[in-house]
């Protein structure tokens, strides 16, 4: 008989056996945040969350992976579905590259209490920051298929709240988007991330393709590094190994001045799993006075550069030194295209600055699925209330001019942002 393999989907699952090779075969096109080998170490460094995972078969060796966890108490923030929702943890924390909150929401918000959001089922990868779908094959209807799988099974193993809090605007996710929202979900603007296709050939036909200012621009930023008295050198692979305690600190000071939760463990963690699994992973360091006071860490996958962790020494080189860009900008682009690599994806953070230097953006979504019907109209009018605020804040022009008045975009200094290379 003929007819397409029959696909099988499971929920609730741990994640396949693949090592980072099996990746680079197998997953070739996914992000190494959706991977087995990055969510192995995931699950290592946070072990209070609990793996439930979505998989899909077809066929020999076709996979497709939803990574999930399920928390059961108040995580950090950007872990913390009330935050989409315009809460405002006790602790003062922020969402990542979140706009400030509006203190009545919150407070109506806060007195639901916990119960109807946990235990809640993160969809995603935490520390990636991206929630998506890895896969090796495609059907129309496969992203459906996948949530009409996972969302009564999550509910009837007692979920209370669905979030899939950075759903990235790639081809096959709006079908994910609606998927979710058909579920019983709702969905509103997060942010952007920021990526660089490398068309020009080369640095210097970069450079030269770009409008003025953003030439401009760069150029500035490389004297203000090289006033800075910062020096900057790349080291791969096993030579990261005596840095790594350094580069989580410089990482997290980076991230607690600009709101994100992460702790110098989870990045140590995380970064040792990919040495110790090979994979591709270059760090550039800055130096100064023979300090390291800077750092940025990016992972190799194929054809595609994914510059990750940016930490900086702040009374060292000061707010404005213009290293941040040298360092995380112009170095990986530059080795990116002597490599002969697509893509550099920069993540979220720091979006309009990189947007000013020849980036493009792409659109990124919440949604959030609450198990009681009777709180789904409420719970969309303030994710809705929660995404306006940060479009605004974000500067996208296509905000409706009734919306309230910008907020301040917290990690948008012209150092970095938080939750990706900011």
């Amino acid at each position: 008989m003929g007819g397409s393999p029959r696909i099988v989907i499971s929920t609730g699952q741990t994640l396949p056996d693949m090592d980072w090779s099996g990746e680079l075969d197998r997953l070739t096109d996914s992000w190494p945040y959706l991977g087995p080998t990055w969510l192995r170490a995931t699950e290592k460094v946070l072990p209070e969350a609990q793996p439930w995972h979505t998989i899909a078969t077809r066929a020999r060796g076709e996979l497709a992976l939803l990574p999930g966890y399920i928390v059961t108490n108040p995580p950090v923030v950007d872990h913390e579905p009330r935050t989409y929702l315009g809460w405002q943890a006790p602790s003062g924390e922020e969402v990542c590259c979140g706009a400030e909150t509006d203190t009545a929401r919150s407070a109506a918000v806060d007195a639901l209490g916990t119960e109807p959001f946990f235990p809640t089922l993160l969809l995603g990868s935490p520390l990636g920051y991206r929630t998506e779908i890895a896969y090796n094959f495609w059907t129309p209807t496969l992203m459906g298929a996948i949530v009409d799988k996972l969302v009564p099974a999550a509910f009837e193993a007692g979920i209370r709240c669905i979030a899939a809090p950075w759903i990235p605007d790639r081809r096959g996710n709006e079908a994910l988007v609606t998927a979710l929202n058909a579920a019983g979900g709702h969905s509103a603007f997060w942010g952007f991330e920021d990526f660089m296709s490398l068309d020009a050939g080369s640095w210097e036909g970069h450079l030269a393709a770009l409008p003025l200012k953003k030439r401009q621009r760069i150029k500035g930023d490389v004297r203000r590094a090289l006033a800075a008295g910062v020096t900057i050198e790349r080291v791969d692979g096993e030579n990261i190994r005596p840095y790594t305690a350094r580069i989580a600190e410089l990482t997290c000071l980076n991230r607690e001045k600009n709101g994100a939760g992460e702790e110098p463990g989870h990045i140590a963690g995380i970064l040792t799993t990919l040495m110790d699994e090979g994979a591709d992973v270059r760090a550039y360091l800055g130096y100064k006075d023979g300090a390291l006071v800077a750092t940025c860490v990016t992972v190799r996958k194929n054809h595609r550069l994914f510059p990750k962790w940016a930490g900086f020494d702040y009374a060292a080189i000061g707010e404005r030194s213009g290293i941040y860009f040298a360092l995380v900008l112009d170095a990986p682009v530059k080795d990116a295209y002597a490599e002969g690599l697509r893509t550099v994806e920069f993540g979220a953070g720091a979006h309009q600055a990189k947007a000013l230097r020849g980036c493009t953006p792409r659109k990124v979504t919440t949604t959030l699925v609450m198990s009681d019907p009777d709180l789904r109209p409420q719970a969309a009018t303030w994710l809705d209330a929660f995404g306006a605020s940060r479009r605004i804040a974000f500067g996208d022009t296509t905000a409706a001019p009734s919306q309230p008045a910008p907020l301040t975009l917290l990690g948008q200094s012209p150092d970095g942002g938080c939750c990706s290379t900011g």
